[in-house]
């Protein structure tokens, strides 16, 4: 089984995008109240569907670890982020999906320290290059998974680009058609383009 973990605002396994597709664990939040949903704001529901349509329906193959950094609102202070992350390593996953990212430079040096150490377990970590227009954390680390949202990419077909000597992964920003449920999805952009990575690598593990 390969292992997902998504720093999110949580998961719906009973979203009809989700339910079957994967086994969803749901972890601890870190830096905001828990909510008895798994999901308030949607968000990580989207992420999770998009990783989720590159895979074959088949929910033995695929775990997807839900740590919640967002309640409500899509905001979170950067520590929840660290703690997130630091947890997430703790549980050896294959992947961890993180769609968001600081401009700030005030929390590199223990990013490049979680990096360290995913890349010494072989876990990789999907995230934005940029956030408007400029370069974001993780994301601008060698090393991390880093992904530029593009609508002239095809949705199924994320593509690796040499950028500045450093390899970018250029990938659709669209969600996926036809998985609401009725069930608004808030994601876009960024979020969705570094999900499709995820579930490109994941498909690619797979394969």
């Amino acid at each position: 089984m390969i292992r997902v973990v998504v720093v999110d605002s949580g998961i719906d396994g009973e979203h009809p995008a989700v339910r079957g597709r994967a086994t969803v664990v749901r972890g601890p939040a870190f830096g905001c109240a828990d909510e008895p949903e798994p999901d308030v704001l949607g968000h990580g529901t989207a992420v999770a569907a998009t990783v989720l349509r590159f895979l074959p329906q088949s929910p033995s193959e695929v775990e997807l670890v839900a740590l919640r950094v967002f309640a409500r609102e899509p905001v979170c202070t950067f520590d929840a982020v660290l703690a997130a992350l630091e947890h997430a390593l703790s549980v050896q996953p294959a992947l961890v999906n993180l769609s968001l990212g600081t401009t700030s430079l005030r929390h590199r040096r223990a990013l490049e320290a979680l990096l360290a150490r995913a890349l010494a377990q072989g876990t990789r970590l999907v995230a934005p290059a940029s956030y408007g227009g400029l370069p974001c954390d993780p994301g601008a680390l060698p090393g991390v998974e880093a992904v530029v949202a593009d609508p002239n990419v095809l949705p199924m077909a994320p593509e690796l680009r040499p950028i500045d000597g450093r390899l970018i992964w250029f990938a659709s920003p669209l969600p996926p058609r036809d998985v609401d449920g009725g069930r608004r999805l808030l994601a876009r952009g960024d979020s969705l383009a570094t999900a499709a990575v995820t579930g490109c690598l994941v498909r690619h593990r797979l394969a």
